[in-house]
C-alpha cells in the first residue's frame, strides 16, 4: 500500500498530539464546546490513522486492496486485513535457507583450506622456496561462491592481504574506486574476474575484517612491550563529524607514551567536555588496553575540566584508581607568560587582538630580520657567562630531539636569538609573522 512521505506522516502525528495537549489543558473546564471536542477526539481514536498516499487508490493495482482501504477509512473500520502473505513468506524463507546453505559451504571450504598444507600464490610459476618465506596472511585462500543461475560452484581466491588494505586506506580510496582499480589490475595481469572476489560488498567486508585484525595485532604487540610505568596524554579537539556533513564534534585523542614511543589509544566522541565524561573516556580506554596498573602519569591542559579539585578528570581518575598520580601540566607556561605580559604592559587585555602587535604584524614584511638586536650584554648583568653557555648547550640539544613540538621549538629558537646565540643569523631569517591574537605564547614572545 503506497503511503505518504515520512515528514508528512510525522507532521500528521504531531498535529494529533498537539490536539491532545490542547484538550489536556482544558480538561477540567465544563464548557459544552470543550466537552464536545473531547468526545470527538475519543471517537476519532477508533478510526483509521490514515497515512496512505493521496493517490493510493489510483496507484494500487489489486482491487481487493482498494476495497480494503476504502473499508478501513469508514467509521469504525469495518472488515479486517488479510492474514500472512504466503507467497512473500515462502520467498523470504527460500532466501534465508539459501543464505544458510551459502554460509555452510563457505565455512566448509574455508576450514578445508586451513587444514591443507598451503595454496599457491597468484603466480603459477612462483617457486616453493619463496612461498615458504612469505607470511601466512599473504597467502590467498579459496572461497566458494555460487554464481546465480548455475549449479556449479566457483572457487575464488582471496588475494586482498593486510598490506593491500593499508595501501587502499592510505590512498583514501572508497569501496567503488577500490573495486575499479582491482578489476583493472587483474585484467592487466591476464587473470579472470570470476576467480577473485571483486565486488563492492566483498571488498568492504574484507577490508573491515583486515582492519580489525590489524587493530588487534597492534594492541597485542603494544601490551607485550609496554613497561610498568606509562604516561597518558589527552587534549580535546573539535573535529569534523563522521555522521553529518559540515558539522563538528568534540573528540578526545588519548595517547599512551613511554620512552620515545607513542601509541594512539582511542579518540572517543564527547557529548560535552565535563571532567566526568573525560574521566569515563580515559577509564574505558585504559580498560580496553589493559593499562590499569601501568598508568602512573597524566599529561593534559590546565583547564578546570582536567585539573579541577573535585570534578576534574584527573581527580576523578585518582578516585577510580584508588591511588595518587603524577600530573604533567601541559601548556602551563602559557599562564605564566600571560601574567608576565600583563604586568609588563600595565594592562589586562580581554579583546581577541593585541593592539600593540597589530601594527608590527601589518609591517612585518618591511622589517630586516637579520638586524634584530639581542640582549646578551643585558643578560650578563644577571647571569654569568658559563651559565649562559650551559643554557645554549641545553637549547641546541633540545633542537636535535625529534620529540620537540613545533611551538616548543619556536620558543627555543626565540630564546637563542634573544641571548645572542644565533651568530650565523640562520634562525633570524626564518622568523614567522607574529600573531595578534590573545591565545598562545608565540603571540606574546615573537615581537
Amino acid at each position: 500500500m503506497p503511503t505518504k512521505s515520512l515528514p508528512n506522516c510525522m507532521r500528521k502525528l504531531v498535529n494529533v498530539h498537539q490536539v491532545w495537549r490542547d484538550l489536556q489543558k482544558n480538561a477540567k473546564k465544563l464548557q459544552d464546546v470543550l466537552k464536545r471536542r473531547q468526545q470527538e477526539f475519543v471517537s476519532d481514536l477508533d478510526n483509521l490513522f490514515d497515512i496512505a498516499h493521496a493517490y493510493a487508490l489510483q496507484l494500487m493495482k489489486i482491487e481487493e486492496d482498494r476495497m480494503s482501504l476504502q473499508h478501513q477509512r469508514e467509521p469504525g473500520r469495518p472488515g479486517h486485513l488479510g492474514g500472512v502473505d504466503k507467497k512473500l513468506t515462502d520467498k523470504e524463507e527460500r532466501a534465508r535457507l539459501r543464505a544458510v546453505r551459502e554460509e555452510n559451504r563457505r565455512i566448509k571450504y574455508v576450514s578445508a583450506s586451513t587444514s591443507s598444507e598451503s595454496y599457491g600464490p597468484l603466480q603459477e610459476d612462483s617457486s616453493s622456496n619463496s612461498s615458504k618465506n612469505m607470511d601466512s596472511e599473504d597467502f590467498p585462500t579459496l572461497i566458494e561462491s555460487s554464481e546465480p543461475g548455475t549449479s556449479k560452484s566457483v572457487m575464488r581466491k582471496d588475494f586482498i592481504t593486510p598490506k593491500l588494505v593499508v595501501a587502499l586506506d592510505r590512498c583514501q580510496l572508497n569501496m567503488r574506486d577500490s573495486m575499479f582499480i582491482l578489476e583493472t589490475t587483474i585484467d592487466a595481469l591476464g587473470y579472470k574476474f570470476v576467480e577473485y572476489p571483486i565486488s563492492k560488498s566483498s571488498i568492504q567486508r574484507i577490508r573491515t575484517e583486515k582492519r580489525k585484525e590489524r587493530a588487534e595485532n597492534i594492541k597485542i604487540d603494544f601490551q607485550n612491550k609496554v613497561p610498568d610505568v606509562v604516561t597518558l596524554h589527552s587534549d580535546g579537539k573539535l573535529l569534523p563529524a563522521l555522521s553529518a556533513r559540515k558539522s563538528k564534534e568534540e573528540r578526545l585523542p588519548i595517547v599512551t607514551s613511554y620512552g620515545l614511543k607513542e601509541q594512539l589509544t582511542a579518540v572517543p566522541r564527547l557529548d560535552n567536555s565535563t571532567g566526568k565524561e573525560q574521566a569515563q573516556a580515559f577509564w574505558k580506554a585504559i580498560l580496553d588496553w589493559n593499562l590499569e596498573d601501568k598508568v602512573q602519569i597524566l599529561s593534559c591542559d590546565t583547564t578546570a575540566s582536567n585539573t579541577g579539585r573535585f570534578n576534574g578528570a584527573c581527580a576523578l581518575l585518582e578516585q577510580t584508581f584508588y591511588r595518587e598520580m603524577l600530573f604533567f601540566a601541559c601548556h602551563h607556561h602559557e599562564l605564566v607568560l600571560k601574567a608576565v605580559f600583563e604586568v609588563k604592559n600595565k594592562q589586562v587585555i580581554t579583546s581577541p587582538d593585541i593592539p600593540l602587535f597589530k601594527k608590527l604584524n601589518d609591517n612585518w614584511k618591511n622589517i630586516e630580520l637579520t638586524k634584530i638586536q639581542c640582549y646578551r650584554e643585558t643578560m650578563e648583568l644577571f647571569r654569568t657567562v658559563p651559565e649562559l653557555e650551559n643554557l645554549f648547550d641545553f637549547y641546541r640539544s633540545e633542537l636535535k630531539n625529534v620529540m620537540v613540538r613545533d611551538d616548543y621549538r619556536e620558543l627555543i629558537e626565540l630564546s637563542i636569538v634573544f641571548l645572542g646565540g644565533d651568530a650565523e643569523k640562520n634562525l633570524k631569517s626564518d622568523f614567522r609573522v607574529p600573531c595578534t591574537k590573545l591565545d598562545g605564547w608565540p603571540k606574546r614572545l615573537t615581537p
